[in-house]
């Protein structure tokens, strides 16, 4: 990884897996678990870092941006507190506000297409999907326990109204846009300095 910043956000290596002919890269909250399992379960190829760059198709499964966000800060509360139980609901809401995307879970879509896009052959293209292309790829639906700690809707919705947090949530909102396309990451990053 290029920093201690790169290793807390995304996993040690960049993976796609091969999984029914397609090539896929697993971003956290868009089904990455029931990927992994399916993974695990028929023993799929897991290609990393550098093996990236021989694919010339990688299906890209992108999520609501607000659904998303607000399961993948739930989940960053839920393992804070299970790992550390010292640490209060404030005390942590405090540093998800003040220190938005430190954690995976909830690190926009954009940013896990940044780190992809580090190992990717420029001329790659990525098909972009829905949710929905999930039941696709995999057989089963699985849901990570995330414990019984829900963060309360007024925390919500002020995470969510953070200025930082907007412009993210907006950026993923465009990726939106480029469901159904296959399109280059360079190509990607025109259709947004276009857009907005």
């Amino acid at each position: 990884m290029l920093n201690r910043l790169a290793d807390i956000l995304y996993p040690n290596k960049c993976e796609i897996i091969n999984i029914k002919n397609s090539y896929v890269y697993p971003i956290y909250k868009n089904g990455s678990s029931s990927i992994r399992a399916y993974t695990k379960l028929h023993s799929c190829k897991i290609l990393i870092n550098n093996q990236i760059a021989k694919i010339n198709d990688i299906d890209i499964v992108l999520r609501d941006p607000t659904s998303r966000f607000i399961s993948g800060i739930n989940t960053f509360v839920c393992n804070l507190k299970r790992d550390n139980p010292y640490l209060d609901t404030k005390t942590i809401l405090y540093f998800a506000e003040n220190y938005l995307f430190l954690n995976r879970h909830y690190v926009p879509q954009i940013s896990w297409l940044l780190h992809l896009s580090k190992y990717l052959n420029p001329n790659a293209r990525l098909l972009i999907h829905n949710m929905s292309h999930i039941s696709k790829l995999v057989e089963t639906h699985i849901k990570p326990d995330r414990g019984e700690m829900v963060l309360a809707d007024v925390d919500i919705e002020r995470l969510q109204g953070n200025i930082h947090n907007t412009i993210f949530l907006k950026l993923d909102q465009l990726l939106l846009e480029l469901v159904g396309q296959k399109i280059t990451f360079n190509e990607i990053l025109s259709y947004i300095k276009n857009k907005d």
